[in-house]
């Protein structure tokens, strides 16, 4: 399915399906702009603005953007990279996201990614909602900042690459938040679990070699 576009006035609402695992932010931060049930179910002509640009925001996967109709941003990246450790499900991931492109481009860009950690998502490395069918568990807490992490400030652009039948490498500093609150910068190079089944979880510890870890 393709990345559809819903225009109002001076904006446009984008909405890419591949990305979206319901979170729901967007429903319940702006019902009468997101509604489900109506077809379509993006009527941006009932929100402003600001009001739009500020629930797009809250959408943790970047399925859903905003831009005006002219083609200027409304979204400016967070001014920290941030890592989300969810309970029983994805990183969340906000900040300047730089992905390696494919045929059409070097490199590709994003401020909000969803990466799975469950090992299971036909979407690798992004979070497809598999986690729930699969079962994972996971508290999301983190005891601190690997061994071998060099502390550093939050800023600049991640590099996301996962590495074939391993871990998932990110490059750049990131301040982590654990589900307990805590918090820690990590960088400049952190590993990141993908086969769902590290005992140092989010961090890699080398189990996709033993579990025969594919993706």
């Amino acid at each position: 399915m393709a990345v559809k576009d819903y225009a109002a006035r001076d904006l446009i609402v984008s909405y890419d399906a591949t990305k979206c695992i319901h979170a729901k932010e967007c429903v319940r931060g702006a019902p009468a702009v997101f509604d489900p049930d109506a077809r379509p179910w993006i009527r941006p002509a009932n929100g402003e603005l600001a009001e739009i640009a500020a629930v797009v925001r809250r959408c943790p996967t970047g399925a859903l953007t905003v831009r005006r109709v002219d083609g200027s941003p409304v979204e400016t990246a967070d001014a920290t990279n941030n890592l989300s450790v969810t309970p029983n499900g994805p990183l969340y991931l906000r900040g300047r996201v730089v992905f390696e492109g494919g045929e059409q481009a070097t490199q590709v860009e994003y401020m909000r990614v969803a990466l799975c950690r469950c090992g299971q998502s036909k979407n690798k490395p992004l979070c497809d909602g598999s986690h729930e069918p699969a079962g994972f568990a996971d508290p999301g807490r983190c005891t601190g900042p690997p061994d071998d992490a060099t502390p550093g400030q939050p800023t600049g652009a991640v590099n996301v690459k996962p590495i074939r039948n391993g871990p998932l490498m990110l490059q750049g500093w990131i301040e982590f938040k654990a589900a307990d609150g805590s918090t820690f910068v990590a960088g400049e190079k952190t590993w990141l679990c993908r086969c769902g089944q590290s005992s140092n979880k989010p961090f890699c510890d080398g189990t996709h070699k033993k579990v025969g870890f594919a993706g």
